[in-house]
């Protein structure tokens, strides 16, 4: 018997899904307090999701966001051996504030792989569409 692989996962805190091989998108849920379970929820979602995979992810936030002050203290990749594979991440903040408010976030916490803060998701879809550039060959 063949286990299918789920492709949504619903959390307290966010809807997080895996809507193609090379994209998983994590939206988080408006009226919904984020603390750091919630976090743990999120990141446990987009690992079962990604299963193995190189993919890019897509975090949207609603217009009011909010938030327990300890989620700023926690680093998603020191939670449960982090979220695996994940490359590229966009985060549709859309609002200024919010968007401040992860950039800091992210200074505290920064990534391994090229993050980008934008108001629009628009904006997030078409950068995650660039393709990577290729990998310098090794010497070169």
């Amino acid at each position: 018997m063949r286990m299918e692989q789920p492709r949504l996962i619903e959390t307290g805190s966010a809807t997080v899904e895996l809507v193609s091989d090379v994209l998983v998108e994590v939206r988080f849920k408006p009226d919904v307090r984020l603390g750091v379970q919630g976090m743990g929820e999120i990141v446990m979602a987009k690992r079962d999701l990604i299963a193995g995979r190189d993919v890019d992810v897509l975090a949207i936030l609603p217009t009011e966001f909010d938030f327990e002050l300890n989620v700023l203290n926690v680093d998603p990749h020191d939670m449960d051996g982090g979220c695996g594979r994940a490359n590229r991440l966009a985060v549709t903040a859309q609002t200024r504030f919010n968007q401040r408010l992860i950039e800091i976030y992210y200074r505290y916490h920064p990534r391994e792989h090229d993050t980008r803060i934008f108001l629009a998701e628009e904006d997030a879809r078409t950068w995650l569409a660039t393709p990577l550039p290729a990998p310098s060959p090794v010497g070169a």
